[in-house]
């Protein structure tokens, strides 16, 4: 898959719209290193912790993106885009290579949502959950970014597999 630019490539990509686990809010393309990646993340790790703190499972997973031909998004990158000013040049964001995904929650099958942003620093159960996610992310994923990283992750779980390494818990 080819977009704008050159740089952005996704090797092997596939359109998820659902995998062995749950279903996903909205059709997704990553690469197929990359899903493979998801659907143990989500056996190994979500599913069980699902399990552990609510009683049930994950039917559906809510994401904010998968690819997007971009450079990364740091907190000098969005202020300046919040201030309608050029964002120009910067590391290309594993996105741009189908080898990354933001996850802004889950929804449980009595069809509790369980959501990044209003629960990360809510405290209890659900917090518990996402927090146990995230480092468990972290055994799965080459980066994980959370809201605790920076304010650009206020609202979602950044999990890629690019070559750097990062556990942003």
């Amino acid at each position: 898959m080819t977009a704008a630019s050159p740089a952005c490539q996704v090797p092997n990509p596939v359109k998820v719209t659902a995998d062995g686990q749950m279903r996903w809010n909205r059709p997704g393309v990553l690469s197929c290193a990359t899903m493979r990646v998801v659907d143990r993340f989500e056996t190994d790790a979500v599913q069980p912790a699902a399990e552990r703190h609510f009683g049930q499972r994950v039917v559906r997973l809510l994401h904010m993106g998968t690819y997007e031909c971009r450079t990364r998004r740091t907190d000098a990158t969005a202020a300046a885009a919040a201030a309608g000013k050029p964002v120009r040049g910067g590391r290309l964001s594993e996105h741009a290579k189908g080898q990354a995904i933001d996850i802004g929650g889950f929804e449980l099958a009595d069809g509790t949502v369980v959501s990044v942003k209003r629960d990360w620093r809510g405290g209890g159960r659900n917090a518990a959950f996402l927090t146990e996610v995230a480092r468990a992310a972290c055994e799965h994923f080459s980066v994980v970014l959370t809201p605790n990283y920076n304010a650009v992750h206020a609202d979602h779980l950044h999990l890629d597999i690019g070559p750097h390494r990062l556990c942003g818990v």
